[in-house]
């Protein structure tokens, strides 16, 4: 092999090692909805492709939990008149709310991209994850309290803290020790089935009968 041929093989090779190395746009998942989006709409910059960030988007992410859960976006920067989108339009919707703000509503539990553009089509990316929502589940230990004074202890799984915890009737029984935490302790007063209800952090709510025959 001459030397011409040489330099033009070593040439070949280090180009396709080159190639070899570069990223294929496939290991994130979620690309693939934006990546459509915005071929589909060829007028509005993608923000992933540049350093300069001309409009912002607050909060740039966010959770939604539960079907018609809802979170407002607030745009910043660029020339006025806003355009707001979803990269993924099966599962959320947004529709705007006053100047530079629009709400987002989930339709359906999963991971979605909210799009806002000004009237130069600089562009901004919120990313939505969606996880289902934890169930609150309420356990009494003993259910049942035959006399009057028993006591038993109630808990919670599930939700999120802080909880906080009421009864329904309370002449027929109360929390002596406090009616916050995980955990709780209920004192039977009198005769006749009562309920406890208990309050997570995010407002959710779930009861229980304790039986006092």
């Amino acid at each position: 092999m001459n030397t011409r041929n040489l330099w033009k093989w070593i040439g070949t090779v280090s180009v396709l090692i080159a190639a070899s190395l570069l990223p294929t746009g496939c290991d994130d998942p979620n690309t693939s909805e934006l990546d459509g989006y915005f071929e589909s709409h060829p007028l509005i910059s993608d923000p992933r492709s540049t350093s300069t960030q001309v409009v912002s988007i607050s909060p740039s992410s966010a959770t939604i939990s539960t079907i018609g859960g809802r979170i407002m976006f607030r745009a910043t920067g660029g020339s006025d008149g806003y355009t707001w989108d979803v990269s993924n339009t099966s599962i959320g919707s947004i529709t705007p709310s006053g100047d530079a703000q629009a709400v987002y509503v989930a339709t359906a539990i999963g991971n979605n991209e909210v799009v806002v553009y000004d009237r130069s089509g600089n562009a901004a990316i919120a990313y939505i994850s969606g996880s289902a929502e934890t169930v609150i589940t309420i356990t009494a230990n003993p259910p049942t309290l035959s006399v009057d004074n028993a006591m038993c202890v109630v808990s919670v799984t599930g939700g999120s803290a802080p909880y906080y915890w009421t009864v329904t009737d309370p002449n027929r029984g109360k929390f002596p020790d406090g009616n916050t935490g995980s955990s709780v302790v209920y004192l039977r007063k009198s005769a006749g089935d009562n309920a406890v209800t208990v309050t997570d952090g995010s407002g959710d709510h779930q009861s229980l009968i304790i039986s006092q025959p």
